[in-house]
């Protein structure tokens, strides 16, 4: 049997209405709930980490652009 969990992620003395993710599970323990939001945090995570990797390639390839260089080139010979 499952049961819906409610859980509230908060950093230090957070006042009660910012949490820094709050999220309902449902499971049948609180360990398990307690996996469960700590899986999508870390997949959050991974997510954000692969996002800002994709903006600063961005960034460094408009850079490049404007600087005149090529990232990639075709060779033809």
């Amino acid at each position: 049997m499952t049961t819906r969990w409610r859980i509230d992620v908060r950093l230090g003395d957070a006042p009660p209405e910012a949490p820094l993710r709050s999220v309902v599970v449902e499971a049948p323990t609180e360990v398990e709930a307690l996996r469960i939001v700590l899986a999508q945090a870390e997949q959050d995570k991974a997510d954000a980490e692969e996002l800002l990797q994709d903006g600063q390639e961005e960034v460094f390839s408009r850079t490049e652009v404007r600087e005149g260089h090529v990232e990639h080139q075709g060779h033809t010979d």
